[in-house]
């Protein structure tokens, strides 16, 4: 989704990985002529068709950043489509589906409506383009001016959390189309090409957008209240696994993506937090608290679309969002905002979501637990991570050790997987480890199991309603 691939089936060309730009040259209405093979029969892409005859494949942009803007995929996928608004909306999908019963252009199509709505159905372009390749174990996805390219596994449609959670990436990608690619903070755009655009203000472009994706689904009537919330709930589960968000905050996490969230290592659960996850609970608690000023999410993207139109030439700043925020909530809810942004202070997440009618119910555990994330090679058991002041952690376990025996028994693959019924709570263990080569003693205490959170309930169906839809 953001370098170019070109094999014997298909061509897929990200404009910035193989269009080279002139330095300090304003290009006016670019064009640019696909040749391809007569075996490939289509051309999809969100530039416009100047071609004169169709025997040639000519497309023109406004534009350098249009141009490199506008992903083209080459081959003989398959294409489909529909109108909103009287505007057309095409579908290219290159790759292999699992046969599935899911009606995905109706849905697609109700996910656009479900944003669309959120901007009184100002839609700022003549047509869009959804590019998916289907293609086993990948996921993601990148927004464009008037286009997305997705990626997602073609095998798992048919089951309904990950059909859901494909929506949702649909949803995340179509919202960029305002939030992004126009409302955009105001170091990502007019670009520099030369040089990394650093900016502390991603937690508006993604971590908003994170909040809002799953929502949109909801709000499309196509997930339900308990589904929606089972999908917040894994995002918890993967934020209060994260030890990093107590040393790093979103603005820092922000600031910090060239060199944290896109070169990840081993240590990154422990130093760091990415901007998407808890971004997108931060906006959550947001949402919760212009409730109760008789304001919402749906509010504040309205502001920001209003802002956007007066000076479209120009991003927004931090205390431009901050402005807003006031404006509908008040000091006092911008000083909880603003608290949230820019420190670590652990954040009241219950308190909000009761007070949209959902409650945090918790479960204790006595599984004794080592802090460690495996990976494994055959049957081999090798340390891919330890947590932060965990057992393994205060041990001193290292990434890349083979744990070899446990006890003087031999120690396998199977035993991570059954570590909670053959080990005790406080009770001292030896392992023999190889790392680098060499064997190691090491004395490893189990502690109790953190608690987790079972599920977020609904205990006010009124209220939880009236609080996520629009």
């Amino acid at each position: 989704m953001r370098t170019s691939h070109v094999d014997a089936s298909h061509a897929f060309l990200h404009g910035p990985s193989y269009l080279m730009g002139v330095g300090g040259e304003a290009l006016d209405k670019p064009s640019i002529e696909f040749r391809f093979p007569p075996a490939w029969s289509k051309l999809s892409t969100g530039m416009k068709d100047i071609s004169e005859e169709r025997s040639k494949f000519i497309y023109e942009a406004n534009n350098y950043d249009e141009l490199i803007d506008s992903p083209v995929e080459i081959g003989c996928h398959e294409t489909d489509g529909f109108e909103f608004k009287g505007i057309p909306h095409h579908i290219a999908s290159y790759g292999e589906l699992y046969p599935h019963k899911q009606k995905l252009k109706e849905d697609m199509k109700k996910v656009v409506e479900s944003v669309a709505k959120h901007f009184n159905d100002d839609l700022p372009y003549d047509q869009y383009l959804f590019i998916t390749h289907f293609v086993p174990k990948l996921f993601g996805g990148l927004e464009h001016l008037n286009s997305t390219a997705l990626q997602f596994d073609g095998r798992k449609l048919n089951t309904r959390k990950d059909y859901l959670n494909y929506l949702s990436l649909v949803g995340h990608e179509y919202f960029h189309l305002w939030n992004v690619k126009r409302i955009r903070p105001d170091a990502l755009g007019p670009f520099d090409y030369v040089n990394e655009n650093y900016t502390s203000l991603l937690w508006l472009a993604e971590g908003m957008t994170s909040f809002m994706d799953d929502l949109f689904v909801y709000r499309a009537e196509i997930s339900t209240l308990e589904e929606y919330l089972e999908i917040v709930k894994g995002n918890f589960d993967s934020y209060f696994g994260t030890p990093g968000r107590n040393y790093h905050s979103l603005e820092q996490s922000s600031f910090n993506a060239w060199i944290k969230l896109y070169r990840p290592d081993e240590n990154s659960k422990n130093s760091s937090v990415s901007y998407y996850l808890k971004g997108g609970l931060v906006f959550t608690v947001l949402h919760s608290l212009l409730l109760e000023k008789g304001k919402s999410i749906n509010d504040l993207l309205m502001l920001l679309w209003k802002d956007y139109k007066a000076r479209p030439e120009k991003g927004i700043s931090k205390e431009g969002v901050y402005d807003l925020v006031k404006e509908l909530g008040g000091e006092e809810v911008l000083n909880k905002f603003s608290t949230m942004i820019e420190t670590t202070e652990e954040i009241d997440f219950e308190s909000a979501f009761l007070k949209m009618g959902c409650e945090f119910r918790w479960q204790e555990t006595n599984a004794p637990w080592l802090g460690v994330e495996w990976e494994y090679s055959g049957d081999r058991a090798i340390v891919k991570g330890v947590t932060l002041d965990g057992p393994a952690y205060k041990a001193g376990l290292n990434t890349g050790d083979e744990v070899t025996y446990l006890n003087g028994l031999r120690f396998f693959k199977e035993d991570t997987e059954r570590f909670a019924t053959i080990a005790m709570i406080d009770q001292p263990y030896e392992l023999i480890v190889t790392r680098l080569g060499k064997l190691q003693r090491v004395e490893i205490t189990p502690a109790k199991a953190p608690r987790f959170l079972r599920e977020i309930a609904i205990v006010d169906r009124a209220l939880a309603e009236k609080s996520f839809k629009f």
